[in-house]
């Protein structure tokens, strides 16, 4: 099990010594930040049900794993902010808002799918790896900065070494300009030699990568994920400029007795749960996920039951 680090005590004024200290981050959010998780971990288990029946398309394996990242990244933007997808995974722009019923017509056959303007009103785009779709993103964020309404762009970069690179020009602007865009990196295994501990600013090549400040954390870790992801947003709503979150999977000597902690894991069956972990963070605040959990799984398989419906007519 991936090891949580615990939450930053908020300041009191000369709280006397029995006085309870309460973390930074508060048990609705990570009760609310636990749902996400859940029904995106749902969403992806109905998605591989109704693409083994040939129903969809495609499903969403692009995902998997990503609930921590997808829940802990998303939950705090807000409509007027901008989320760019990438490599086919929309747990984010579910998690910021997307209709059920749009996110399964993304992965149905062609006929059934619906047009990208269905994403315009909760302000998603599927980003591309050509230069004028690059250049739109950063027009978008110069667009939120000349504003002045704190509104940021969150862009979910390719895990793949060869497109991040076409990426490069992006992140130079948003260095050079403090333009009001988290960037979200999820490694893949091979990419996460030389990573440093969990949430912590990376001592590695990439710690001012292109000008943008990186900080790695632990992919199946939320409440880590979520703590370096707000900070990186009120950074951004503030117009001190961009930061590079590197979610990497890291293991943790609970995973195997022949693990060292933060090594990088090779072996991905030896991957730690996220849902799991979260759920074990909840435990250890006196908070009972199977409460929460049995409530929100009734719940929403009734809505991914409504939502899927057009695949039957």
């Amino acid at each position: 099990m991936a090891s949580i680090s615990k939450a930053k005590p908020e300041r009191k004024a000369k709280a006397a010594p029995t006085q309870e200290v309460f973390s930074l981050i508060s048990n609705e959010k990570l009760i609310a930040i636990y749902g996400a998780m859940v029904k995106c971990r749902m969403v992806e288990q109905r998605a591989a049900m109704l693409f083994q029946q040939g129903k969809l398309a495609s499903d969403l394996h692009a995902s998997s794993g990503r609930e921590a990242t997808a829940a802990a990244v998303a939950i705090d933007l807000v409509p007027g902010d901008s989320l760019i997808l990438s490599g086919g995974d929309w747990l984010p722009a579910f998690v910021k808002g997307m209709p059920l019923e749009s996110l399964f017509r993304a992965l149905a056959p062609a006929a059934m799918q619906v047009g990208p303007g269905v994403l315009e009103p909760i302000h998603v785009l599927l980003a591309g790896d050509k230069a004028p779709e690059l250049a739109s993103i950063r027009d978008r964020a110069i667009a939120a900065q000349t504003a002045n309404q704190q509104s940021i762009v969150a862009a979910i970069l390719p895990s793949s070494e060869l497109l991040l690179k076409r990426w490069h020009d992006v992140l130079a602007a948003a260095a050079s300009q403090r333009l009001p865009i988290i960037f979200v990196h999820y490694a893949d295994t091979g990419d996460q030699a030389g990573t440093e501990k969990t949430g912590r600013k990376s001592k590695n090549p990439r710690a001012l990568f292109h000008g943008v400040p990186a900080i790695t954390v632990d992919a199946q870790d939320a409440v880590a994920i979520y703590r370096v992801a707000y900070e990186a947003i009120m950074r951004a709503r503030q117009g001190r400029g961009a930061t590079l979150l590197e979610c990497m999977t890291l293991a943790q000597a609970a995973v195997s007795g022949n693990a060292k902690k933060n090594e990088p894991i090779s072996d991905p069956h030896r991957l730690p749960d996220p849902v799991a972990t979260m759920e074990a963070y909840l435990k250890s605040k006196d908070i009972d996920p199977a409460q929460h959990n049995q409530r929100i799984v009734t719940s929403f398989n009734l809505e991914m039951d409504v939502a899927t419906r057009f695949l039957d007519l």
